[in-house]
């Protein structure tokens, strides 16, 4: 018996299947590149840090969704509602602006997504090494990579010091030294 058509057709179907699925995988691909959005900051920051958690309390005993230290959490507020995700950003959003006004006044520049979470996350350290990302530990530059593409849009990649404009602007205490579009950026488009 001659096998030999046989095989040709098994081996022409399962070409016809892989195409299928290579073009099945590309349509995905261009979909969800079209539906995926870039976040705000702050929807960044409160996913790489906790989840999105509010109630979330860090090993060190950070505290809301953006993992605050209650030192600084205390600094900024009297209330003790930590898990008020609207104080949290409040809170954050000031120290923030504290930490790339000294970025910028170091730099020249507005930090981009990148130095954003590392000026959150590893402030001290960032600032010790002359906020060159090249020498900041692997683990944050590895988290702060995971929130600039978070963060950043592939048709706008001026989002942090560029034209963007949200619809909405949350309040930035207006401070020497932070530009509007820094603000803006701070704030993210809520």
């Amino acid at each position: 018996m001659n096998t030999a058509p046989f095989r040709e057709t098994r081996h022409l179907g399962l070409r016809h299947r892989l195409a299928m699925a290579s073009a099945v995988l590309i349509w995905c691909g261009v979909f969800l590149a079209l539906q995926c959005h870039a976040l705000p900051i702050r929807d960044a920051l409160g996913m790489i840090e906790s989840g999105d958690d509010d109630h979330a309390v860090g090993s060190a005993g950070e505290i809301s969704r953006y993992q605050i230290k209650k030192n600084i959490w205390r600094a900024y507020s009297s209330s003790l509602n930590y898990s008020d995700k609207n104080e949290a950003w409040r809170i954050a959003e000031k120290v923030l602006a504290t930490r790339a006004e000294e970025y910028q006044r170091h730099t020249g520049h507005a930090p981009s997504p990148f130095d954003i979470y590392a000026l959150w996350n590893a402030p001290g350290q960032f600032q010790n090494v002359g906020y060159r990302q090249a020498r900041i530990s692997r683990v944050i530059a590895a988290r702060a990579t995971r929130f600039a593409n978070l963060v950043r849009q592939s048709e706008s990649p001026e989002i942090i010091a560029g034209s963007w404009k949200p619809d909405k602007v949350l309040p930035v205490p207006r401070r020497p030294g932070v530009t509007p579009q820094l603000a803006v950026a701070i704030s993210g488009p809520n």
